[in-house]
Parts: structure tokens; sequence; C-alpha cells
């Protein structure tokens, strides 16, 4: 709901009667109003003191005026003073309005919410009137505990301007999963015409001076911003307006990253998720497959929601589904950011209550369909104006944000001309699940050139699954954003062998200390008498029954049948030494059958498979260890 910034709406004075009132004192204040709007400060103040002077216990009009003024310049108590006066003459119901709004700057809560009172049983308001003024009463309560919170919590937030900020526009930053730099929307405004929007990059190193044009084909002479960067830095989702090829006012499309070249230019993403309504504010899930955004008529429209799409295994992006009713409110909902996590949203919403006319929120994803309810940031991430946009580090401990007020919890309407991108940081209780990056690069075994467009899938140690994606078309990289557990991958690319591993949480965070945490994965060719491993194809204990996790990795054991149609497969099956040597091997047996059965189900004609198992003969590594015993239980395949 807009709240009521009365205090910078118009003053409807003139249409009370002047009868009894001093004329010269009416000719000094409209000469005051004339200088303030000329920009000529010292002259109006002359002509409004006079007015007051002249018109003084009978004319209230300048002295709203002059409160008015002084609120303006940040002068609240002497705001304060000029309304008493004012109400001495007249007690008018909008006096009392603006009396709470100085109150509340002053965080002088008691005042504030009296005021409020008085306003309420002393204006002559419509129905909805009423119960905007009501639901501002209910906002100010709320204020005031946040308040109190906020005091009491004796954090330092250390909200700093960035180096590269300029003097110029700059807002929507998103982040890469390195934590490098930040790409965001620039604007010109200080030539004699405004710039179109385009996308920069300002690196987060404490000393850039100036962020950069993206470079490569991105921007162009027509609108490009509202962006969101994948993790691996490789891909990017960002907004465009009125384009031939798009499907409405502002659509969503993606640009690669060319190594050779710089960013590609932008395409409009491809499936449904483009309506021919407003569609913008991206921001990727760090799966590969889900994109948050905002959906609503028009910029300014009242039924601007968020909503999420994912991708389809065709590669098409869903229409998009409206999130529920603990993120999206009959009130706008805008500038969503999905963290590295994968389950904390962070958002802008004017619901009430809150602090000032939108506030920041967050929530937690519990299931796929369920959330957590929205919690307010709080100040002095929230203050008593408008937020705008924000994203969270990878760690979670610190964030960036666009804003026109800085670190002040009170806009300062003097100075509010440009929004700039502030550094700040969060307090453990607003903070999402840490992530840490670790880099896979696909590459093919015979040359080591990168394999784009490969099927990457990970998995925790637990068997489920956190991404499900392709490698970077011209670099062959993914970004894992983990937890620092051990995680399990398979990787395929038609032509070549599937791939099946995985890294142990030891290997990347000792990567990220030692060196590059960049782990390379060889794709081998297929052909005939190729060999490879299975080892994230798992069953139920001491039986062979499939788990329903290893449906991903058959899956893709099963593309590549149907991609070499005239190759045949052996599925070995292999256990570990726990046991007798005549239960391990019918186990084996066993489990390489049901493997067998699995791709005969899904339509592999069964003369091109053969299954065998060889129980405990065959070990990898050393049975003497649990990770040892785990790569020696695997399904081997042997193509002929």
């Amino acid at each position: 709901m807009r709240r009521f910034l009365f205090v910078l709406m118009p003053i409807i004075l003139l249409s009370f009667s002047t009868k009894g009132q001093s004329r010269a004192a009416i000719q000094q204040f409209q000469k005051a109003q004339e200088a303030f709007r000329n920009g000529a400060v010292d002259q109006g103040w002359k002509h409004l003191n006079k007015s007051m002077s002249k018109g003084k216990g009978i004319y209230y009009q300048p002295y709203i005026y002059a409160g008015d003024q002084s609120f303006r310049n940040g002068a609240y108590d002497t705001a304060l003073e000029y309304y008493d006066e004012a109400l001495a003459i007249q007690e008018l119901s909008s006096i009392h309005l603006k009396m709470s709004i100085a109150f509340k700057y002053l965080f002088q809560w008691e005042q504030s919410i009296h005021a409020m009172e008085l306003y309420i049983s002393k204006a002559r308001l419509s129905r909805d009137r009423m119960a905007q003024a009501r639901n501002e009463l209910d906002n100010l309560k709320f204020t005031e505990g946040e308040y109190e919170a906020f005091i009491a919590q004796n954090f330092n937030y250390n909200i700093q301007k960035l180096s590269f900020s300029t003097d110029e526009l700059e807002y929507f930053p998103t982040i890469s999963g390195d934590s490098e730099y930040l790409v965001y929307t620039h604007r010109d405004i200080s030539g004699s015409r405004p710039t179109d929007e385009n996308l920069f990059m300002g690196t987060l190193d404490g000393i850039a001076r100036f962020g950069h044009p993206l470079v490569g084909n991105l921007n162009s002479v027509l609108n490009e911003g509202a962006a969101s960067i994948s993790a691996d830095g490789q891909f990017m989702v960002l907004t465009v307006c009125n384009r031939p090829d798009g499907k409405g006012k502002c659509d969503l499309y993606f640009s690669y990253w060319n190594p050779n070249e710089g960013w590609e230019t932008p395409k409009p993403l491809q499936g449904d998720i483009n309506t021919g309504r407003w569609e913008s504010q991206p921001s990727l899930g760090p799966d590969g497959q889900t994109i948050y955004f905002v959906r609503g008529e028009n910029s300014l429209s009242a039924d601007m929601d968020v909503f999420v799409s994912t991708m389809g295994t065709d590669g098409n992006w869903s229409k998009g589904k409206k999130l529920p009713s603990s993120i999206n409110t009959p009130d706008r909902e805008s500038s969503p950011f999905i963290h590295f996590d994968g389950k904390t949203l962070y958002f802008r919403s004017e619901r009430s209550p809150s602090l000032g006319g939108s506030d920041f929120f967050k929530c937690t994803r519990i299931t796929d369909s369920t959330w957590s309810e929205a919690v307010n940031l709080g100040f002095p991430l929230n203050s008593f104006g408008e937020e705008f946009s924000m994203v969270i580090d990878k760690s979670g401990t610190f964030g960036y944000f666009a804003s026109d007020r800085g670190n002040e919890i009170l806009p300062n309407y003097r100075t509010m001309t440009a929004l700039d991108l502030y550094r700040f940081d969060l307090p453990e209780h607003l903070q999402p699940e840490a992530r840490e990056n670790y880099d896979i690069v696909i590459v093919d075994s015979l040359n080591n050139r990168a394999i784009g467009n490969a099927t990457v899938q990970l998995f925790n140690d637990k068997g489920v699954q956190f991404y499900n994606g392709t490698s970077s078309l011209n670099t062959g990289r993914v970004r894992l954003m983990t937890d620092g557990s051990a995680i399990r991958v398979t990787a395929y690319k038609k032509g070549y062998v599937p791939y099946s591993g995985g890294i142990s949480g030891l290997e990347y965070i000792a990567g990220s200390v030692h060196g590059p945490n960049v782990a390379y994965i060889k794709l081998v060719p297929v052909k005939s008498g190729s060999r490879f491993a299975l080892q994230n194809i798992l069953f139920e204990l001491d039986q062979s029954t499939l788990l329903p996790e290893s449906e991903k990795e058959l899956a893709m054991l099963f593309r590549m049948l149907m991609d070499e149609p005239k190759l045949q497969a052996t599925i070995i099956g292999h256990t570990d030494n726990q046991g007798k040597r005549s239960y391990n091997q019918s186990l084996s047996e066993a489990r390489s059958e049901a493997v067998l059965g699995w791709l005969v189900a899904k339509g592999i004609a069964p003369a091109r498979l053969q299954s065998e198992g060889r129980g405990m003969d065959d070990p990898i590594s050393s049975n003497d260890t649990e990770s040892g015993r785990a790569l020696n239980r695997r399904t081997d395949v042997i193509l002929r």
C-alpha cells in the first residue's frame, strides 16, 4: 500500500476563506511561495517571516508552509514549532498528520502515535482514506518496535559507498559467485539529456574508481538493465525493452560470455517465460534451472508480483508460477534475489506493516512449494523512504544495495538525486546459509578443449540434487556453490561416454587455500571398447532395488545409448569385500540385471545389452576404508 507521505504533498490552503485575514500577510505569503518555486530560498524565507509577522494569530497558512520547508531541510524540531503555531490559530486535522511524521523522524514514537490518533479522530475521510490512515497507525507502532530492536542489537552494519559508484545513476546490482565483481545498471543523468540504461561492471577490490561498460555486443542504443549473472560468470539473463523480437513492453533475454569477443548479442529466452506483459528484474538460481523474476502490466502497475520459471529438458523456460502469499501480497513486490544457497529469497515489498514506502524482506524456501513467513530486514537496511534492490554475497555475511539515501535511516530530501551502490554487513539472524565456490571445467580427454553445453548434474553426499544444467557454451565451465560437503558429479555430451565421479569436501576446501579451486573433468570420446564406471548408481542396502536418486545417472546412460544406436553395452556389477564371496557375487549379478531391466523398460532393445557380476574380485581401491569401499561398489559399462 502506498504510504502517507503527506508532508511532500501540495498543501490545499487557498481554498479556505481569507475573510478577516491580513491582506498584507496574504501578499507576502504569495511572494514567498513564488520565491521558493524559483529557487530563491533566502528571499522566500524573508517574505514568509513577514507574512507570519503581519498575520500573527489569525493567518495559519504561512506557518504550515514554514513547517513543510523546515521538514524538507531536516529541521524537524523547527517544523514542529511552526505546526504548533498553526494549530494555535486553526486546528486542522492535516496539521496533526504532519506533526506525526515530524515526530517519527525525531524517533519520538509516543508523540508520533498520539498525533496520528488525533488525525484519525478529527479528519473527515472517505472509507478508503480512513483505512489508509489506520494502516499508517499500525505501521508507526510496528516501526517503533523495529527501531527499539535495532538499537538493542548494537550491530554495526558498516554501510559504505562503493569506490566505483559515481554521481550518475547506478542500481540493480548482481554479484558473481566468486565475489570479485558486480554487474549493475548504469545511466548518465549529468548531461543535457539522460542516456539509455546500460550494463556496467565494477571490480570489488575497494580500489577501482570507475565501473566500465560490459565488453562485447550486449549494450546498445536501447535500454539494457536489471540483469542477473550466473554463479560462474558465463551466462546472463537481462531485461530489455521495446525490441522487435520481443513479446511485450519489457522481456527477459540471455547472453553468453565469449572469451574472445565478450558478451554476445542478447536473445529472448526460449519458451513461454515472456508473455507480452512486463517481465523484468531476473535472479538466476544456483541450480541452473530456475529464474525468479517480476511480472506486471507495466513498471508502475499495482499488479507487480514475483514469479519463478523453470527450464525444461528441451531448454525452454516455463511461463512462470506466481510465488505464494508469504511473498506476494495485494501490494507490489519486486527486486527478487535468490541467494547462492538456493533457498533464501530477498525481495522488496510495499506491504504493511513496514518502515517506509517499500521495505526489503527475506523468505526461506521450506519445500518445493512452501516458503517461510516474510521477515522485514529492519533498520538500517530499510528506512522511512523507498528501498530499491539488494544482493547478498556467497558467504552470507555481507551484501550490496542500491539506495538514494545511503546509510541514513532518514531520507535527506536535499541530496536525494541519484541512486548509488553501497556495501553493508549483515547480522547473523538475517544471513542465508554460507556457500563456497568451486569450478568444474568440462574438457575433451584427447585435446583438453573445453566442451560447452554438456549436461552436468551435481548431488550432495545424501543424493539430493542441487544443480542440473549445462557447462558454459564457450568455456565449458560450471560453478558449484557448495556448503563444504562431498558432492557427486555426472556429466554427458553427445559423442562422449558419460562421466560419473565425486569431489570430496577436502578437495575443494584445500583447492581454495592452496591454489585455483578448479577441477577438470575429461570426457572420453565414445567408441567400441570404451569402459567407464558409474559411481552414482545406488541401491537399497544389501539389495538390488535401485534408489530414486539413481535415475539421473541412468538417464544419461540411456541418452548415450539412444545417441549411439549402433553400440551395444555390457553392464558389470561390483561390490566391496564386506560379506561372503558367494553373497557378493549374487548381489553384483542382481544389481547389473536391475540396471539392464531399467534400460529395457525405457526402450533400449534387449539384444543390445548384456549383464554380469564380478562380485568383490575387481576392486579399484582399498577395502580398508569406507571411501575406498564406496569406490568399489560401482557399475561398469563396456561398449561393444
